[in-house]
């Protein structure tokens, strides 16, 4: 287990490249940064911010977000939604989105790795 906090620290956020195919509108300017992985290595959290873009993203792990700031158009699934500021989504393994953020978008992440198993049974579920 990572020690617990004994002071405040100040997460800066670094470019972040994707597959130039995932991007479909726009040309987003992503920033990333890890804050807490697990010593397992099957969880991790972090912040996100892109600008005005439309992208595919490709789950390889279960991945909830948390929206801080900002909106985005989802197709998911079958299903387009919007998420603000204060909502959250969970996207399985296996899946992906086509996200349209309008203006700019920040959120927390948490991504887990379930195993090879689960992912295959969420699979078939979906």
């Amino acid at each position: 287990m990572p020690a617990p906090s004994s002071e405040s620290v100040k997460l800066h956020l670094r470019p972040f490249e994707v597959n130039k195919a995932w991007v479909k509108a726009g040309t987003p300017n992503f920033r990333v940064n890890e804050f807490f992985k697990s010593t397992d290595g099957k969880t991790s959290s972090g912040i996100f911010e892109c600008d005005a873009s439309t992208f595919e993203w490709h789950y390889q792990l279960d991945e909830a977000v948390y929206i801080l700031e900002g909106s985005v158009d989802l197709d998911y699934q079958g299903k387009q939604f919007t998420l603000n500021a204060g909502d959250t989504a969970l996207f399985r393994a296996g899946t992906s989105a086509v996200w349209h953020v309008p203006n700019y978008l920040k959120k927390t992440w948490t991504i887990y790795d379930a195993g090879k198993p689960a992912r295959g049974l969420a699979k078939i579920l979906q």
